[in-house]
């Protein structure tokens, strides 16, 4: 009897330790469970300070793309020292001459002139800096195109020119004629030049006014020439 009352207490106490085992086992993962469920977020706007969360739903912020930088050139307009009608007796500081095609031309007094190759053109050079020259006179236009379209044309053979800018090359008037007005800069050997020249059609015949100098003292020139058109006949 008292060997069968051991084997039975000794299985007895095994079985308590399995089962003790598992029991804790269980109340572990319980205990597991329960402490996850409590610490994790239910949704992104429980998310830890610090953090931002986007949902894939959300849309990102649409890019503005500022809209681009438009250069616009606008031509200065230079109020001549001087406006002179064919009619007027001269300032002192301009003299009138005859120039070819019947051009009847003001010039500032003391400048001297001369001939140069151009059809119908002649020259006056600014003694006291020669850099500052002006041209002038008349003849028959070229080529049959309208005036326009005909400097359009010589306009894209000049901008060839190194450092050449475009300021403007417009229709316009002079006293009733057809004409263009045309005004850029360039890189000349001497250094940085603006131009300004005015072609204006009358009787068959091409006539204009040409001035050009250095940058830096062209609004002076550009008086000059502005008088010389307005003093001009036809």
């Amino acid at each position: 009897m008292s060997g069968s009352a051991q084997l039975s207490s000794s299985r007895f106490a095994i079985i308590a330790v399995i089962a003790n085992l598992m029991l804790c086992t269980l109340l572990g993962l319980a205990w597991v469970l329960i402490g996850k469920t409590g610490n994790e977020p239910d949704s992104p706007s429980a998310s830890p300070e610090g953090l931002s969360l986007v949902s894939p739903s959300t849309p990102s912020p649409a890019t503005t793309f500022a809209p681009p930088i438009t250069t616009v050139t606008t031509l200065p307009s230079y109020p001549p020292t001087v406006t002179v009608r064919s009619t007027e007796t001269l300032p002192p500081e301009w003299e009138r001459i005859s120039a070819p095609a019947g051009l009847d031309m003001i010039i500032p007094r003391g400048w001297p002139t001369k001939t140069v190759p151009e059809p119908g053109s002649m020259q006056a050079t600014d003694p006291g800096d020669p850099k500052r020259i002006l041209k002038f006179g008349g003849a028959e236009p070229a080529d049959p195109a309208d005036i326009q379209t005909f400097h359009q044309r010589y306009e894209r053979q000049v901008a060839q020119r190194s450092g050449y800018v475009l300021l403007g090359l417009r229709p316009t008037s002079v006293r009733g004629h057809e004409a263009v007005d045309w005004e850029f800069e360039w890189n000349a050997p001497e250094g940085r030049r603006h131009v300004r020249s005015v072609y204006w059609r009358a009787g068959g015949i091409e006539y204009y006014v040409y001035a050009h100098g250095p940058l830096a003292t062209w609004s002076e020139t550009a008086a000059i020439a502005a008088a010389m058109v307005s003093g001009s006949t036809p």
